[in-house]
């Protein structure tokens, strides 16, 4: 159904009709539900601390083959951009970056793609940074990664 089409049929219900749409969605869809709270309480501790987890299970690596698996963490992160809720999506770029610098650091680990990446996420919060003009409150994070990534002979320009 096109957002058209809903934008129709939502009109076309009245109030109780829409709350109970509303709280079965929040009931039954697990994303639905994260973004109704958030947009409730406007606060996102709890989520990110929840997506930080699920991040870092993917990052680490998993098994005796030490698989990694930061695509399924940049996955995590892509849906969560979905919610257009840009400090949520500030905080899991950084803490990916930081994470996977820390499989670089345990590990030595080395592959163009994975640098590349990590770049990209960490440019794609920088900018997130400067749409919210919050640039004081994670200038030190920002700092520190940037120190850390540039001993390995990364480059995060801030």
């Amino acid at each position: 159904m096109a957002l058209r089409e809903l934008k129709k049929e939502l009109s076309q219900m009245d109030k109780t009709e829409i709350i109970k749409l509303i709280l079965e969605m929040y009931k039954k869809i697990p994303d639905a539900k994260n973004y109704l709270d958030i947009f409730t309480t406007g606060d996102i501790v709890k989520l990110t601390e929840k997506y930080k987890k699920e991040i870092e299970k993917y990052i680490y690596p998993n098994g005796r083959n030490m698989d990694l698996r930061e695509t399924e963490a940049r996955k995590i992160i892509r849906t969560v951009r979905k919610m257009n809720i840009t400090e949520l999506n500030i905080e899991l770029e950084l803490h990916y970056v930081s994470c996977c610098l820390e499989i670089i650091e345990d590990f030595g680990y080395w592959n163009e793609n994975y640098y590349i990446s990590m770049g990209r996420m960490f440019d794609n919060a920088i900018l997130g940074i400067d749409k919210m003009g919050i640039e004081e409150k994670y200038l030190e994070r920002i700092k520190t990664l940037s120190h850390k990534a540039s001993e390995f002979g990364i480059e995060l320009e801030y």
